[in-house]
């Protein structure tokens, strides 16, 4: 598997050679609820006129991923002006996030889809550099969250940071109260999945609900409304 392959190595890029990194939170291949198979698709995008480069690095679900947050990865060639289709960049039975190093000017965008569900396009997830995550002190405000037997809601935060550190969830009904909070540790570099979140806080039945994400350190934060119909999801993106 790549991951396991760059993990392996603590290589760093050619003298003179800049790099960018982004993150996409929330990828999957694996079996889901009510049937679902979550896989993910991943473009990679040379959009300069001279040859690129890029490197894929997976981190797992509910782990430190401090090595694999640190690596400096061989990138891979990546032709002018040429588009790559990636459907091997988790590993099968995978949830988690991507972390993705390359040269200027080489852009990157993923799907995550069900591919059992109903011809849906599934969620576009767009690229986020550690300087778009949310900072201790602020709060990541996920809207429109709901909890029914039509749609159920999947809450992702990621650590971009090298350091242990904590996050709290908090519900809120749109009256304005409190519906439950509670923190969850993360370690440097980890994934943590809250799935079907208004059940497990204890609301089998609820509309309009607003999700309040605060941390010690800095992070990314989503969430995604599944409709059990279609199994299609919608992504919903953090305000701040």
């Amino acid at each position: 598997m790549l991951y396991r392959i760059l993990l392996g190595l603590l290589l760093v890029l050619p003298a003179g050679v800049s790099a960018d990194e982004y993150f996409l939170v929330g990828v999957a291949q694996r079996q889901g609820q009510e049937g679902a198979w979550w896989g993910t698709e991943l473009w990679v995008t040379n959009t300069t006129a001279s040859t690129g480069g890029y490197a894929v690095v997976f981190l797992p679900v509910g782990q430190s991923n401090l090595e694999a947050l640190r690596l400096e990865p061989p990138l891979e060639d990546i032709a002018p002006g040429v588009t790559v289709l990636r459907r091997d960049a988790v590993p099968e039975g995978g949830l988690g996030a991507l972390r993705i190093v390359t040269t200027p000017g080489v852009m990157v965008y993923c799907r995550v889809f069900n591919a059992a569900g109903r011809g849906s396009f599934g969620l576009g997830l767009p690229p986020i550099t550690r300087a778009g995550a949310t900072k201790p002190g602020e709060i990541a405000h996920l809207v429109g969250l709901r909890r029914s037997p039509q749609f159920r809601t999947n809450v992702g935060v990621l650590n971009v940071s090298g350091d242990n550190g904590a996050v709290r969830v908090r519900l809120v009904s749109e009256r304005g109260e409190v519906m439950g909070e509670q923190p969850f540790r993360v370690a440097p570099g980890a994934y943590l999945q809250l799935t079907d979140v208004l059940h497990a806080f204890g609301q089998p039945r609820a509309e309009n609900v607003r999700a309040e994400v605060t941390g010690t350190v800095p992070f990314i934060a989503y969430a995604a409304v599944v409709d059990s119909r279609s199994g299609a999801p919608t992504l919903v993106q953090p305000l701040r």
